[in-house]
């Protein structure tokens, strides 16, 4: 299935490409550094990382969903985690806070990133 959707992905761009269709414009086109935005700051691409993590370790079961747990972490710069707090559906903080001692949890990308981290709240809300 990935494979076909690359496929038709290239397809698309090499159509497009082709297009007989010329733009009417003659100048390049200038972006200047403000108006070029990252596609994601550090803080959100670390939380996305962190939830992979945890999420390749999470298992739920049917009795999770509509449940919640708030897990308070606190975590070393080297992404290790020692402490753990669950408040919640007891079955599912004890399943998520086993996926988060299981998890391989990077270490932040620099001190600020750590410090927005070092200390926070995790919500499990299986749908």
């Amino acid at each position: 299935m990935k494979k076909l959707a690359s496929v038709c992905l290239l397809s698309l761009l090499f159509a497009s490409a082709c297009s007989p269709h010329k733009s009417t414009s003659t100048k390049p086109i200038e972006l200047r550094p403000k108006e070029v935005a990252p596609l994601v700051d550090k803080p959100t691409r670390y939380v996305r990382e962190v939830q992979a993590a945890i999420q390749w370790k999470f298992f739920i079961e049917d009795d999770y969903r509509g449940k919640t747990c708030d897990v308070s972490i606190k975590m070393s710069k080297d992404g290790l985690v020692y402490d753990l707090q669950g408040n919640g559906y007891p079955p599912l903080c004890e399943a998520a806070i086993k996926a988060i001692k299981n998890a391989d949890i990077p270490a932040p990308y620099d001190d600020e990133t750590y410090q927005q981290f070092k200390k926070t709240v995790l919500t499990f809300k299986p749908i």
